[in-house]
């Protein structure tokens, strides 16, 4: 499959709450015409960019519904809002002039530290054709939600290749602006394996074992999964290794894997972590637990885990 279909100029305009239309902060509304010719669709993934006054500024966003008006007018979710008005004002219009690409990464950018020097995103996997046992994840790495990405290659890295595979994201913020989670975020249950070819390399083979490294901004730690992970004991599991970890480091981090907030408690089929496992485990984790314990909590997850797979 190429994943560098193409793009087009593009007029972005806001359209968020309380509009009778209004779309959620990181959903677009396009023509119909112009994205299926770049080879996209409803439900995936597009990169817009448009000018700044410091530059250009790119985020991604979920294409979820299509419009029959201006063929070039694309209406935009508000979580680069400041950013949008910004650069209408430089033009003195409602709308701003930018482009739509269906590839959501700079083709050829694939060292880390550059990618955090032009605050830019970039898709990372490793993947042993034998391996049906564990993946791990990080959609969200970086500055996005940090230290996730670090926990996945944690528990990647103490594994042989042939028993557990890696897929991550990582997305950093502009020179001038913490701004990396408006950005680069997409919502785990609405990411597309056909808008990143490095997540698409290991969609599909449905491994056992799935964990997804999450980051959120409540004061607590939140292990959930799957209700095939549920019912395994895995859950549970994950989340008395977690406890007993930070309790040994002297934290008192609540640790729960029930009463989760909607949304956060990875039990959703759509999940990408139980999209890619039967037995999907979600942990999201506050500000304190993966800046202090990041290690740690890998380390946990790990202990919970090796018994399951074939070393």
């Amino acid at each position: 499959m190429n994943y560098n279909q193409g793009s087009y100029k593009a007029q972005f305009q806001l359209d968020i709450p309380p509009s009778p239309s209004g779309l959620a902060k990181e959903h677009c509304r396009a023509n119909r015409e112009q994205i299926e010719k770049i080879q996209r669709h409803r439900d995936e993934q597009v990169r817009i960019e448009f000018p700044t006054a410091n530059g250009t500024t790119s985020a991604i966003y979920t294409v979820t519904t299509f419009h029959n008006d201006d063929t070039d007018l694309v209406f935009l979710g508000g979580k680069i809002q400041n950013q949008l008005r910004n650069c209408c004002q430089l033009s003195n219009i409602d709308t701003c002039e930018g482009e739509v690409k269906a590839q959501v990464t700079i083709e050829g950018l694939d060292d880390d530290k550059e990618a955090e020097k032009r605050g830019e995103f970039i898709e990372h996997s490793s993947h042993d054709d034998q391996n049906h046992s564990l993946v791990v994840i990080a959609p969200h790495g970086g500055e996005i939600e940090p230290w996730t990405d670090k926990q996945a290659e944690y528990v990647r890295n103490h594994f042989s290749s042939e028993c557990v595979s890696l897929w991550l994201c990582k997305g950093f913020s502009s020179k001038d602006d913490d701004d990396a989670f408006e950005r680069w975020h997409i919502t785990s249950t609405e990411l597309s394996e056909k808008s990143f070819p490095k997540l698409n390399t290991i969609f599909g083979r449905k491994f056992e074992y799935s964990i997804a490294f999450h980051g959120w901004t409540q004061d607590s730690i939140c292990v959930g999964g799957s209700r095939e992970s549920a019912d395994n004991g895995l859950i549970g599991e994950i989340k008395d290794a977690i406890k007993n970890a930070l309790i040994a480091e002297g934290s008192n981090i609540d640790v729960k894997d029930s009463d989760c907030p909607e949304g956060f408690n990875g039990d959703n089929r759509n999940n990408i972590v139980n999209r890619l496992g039967i037995k999907g485990i979600q942990i999201e984790q506050c500000w304190k637990a993966r800046d202090d314990f990041h290690d740690v909590i890998a380390q946990a997850v790990l202990n919970a885990i090796d018994s399951r797979i074939n070393v």
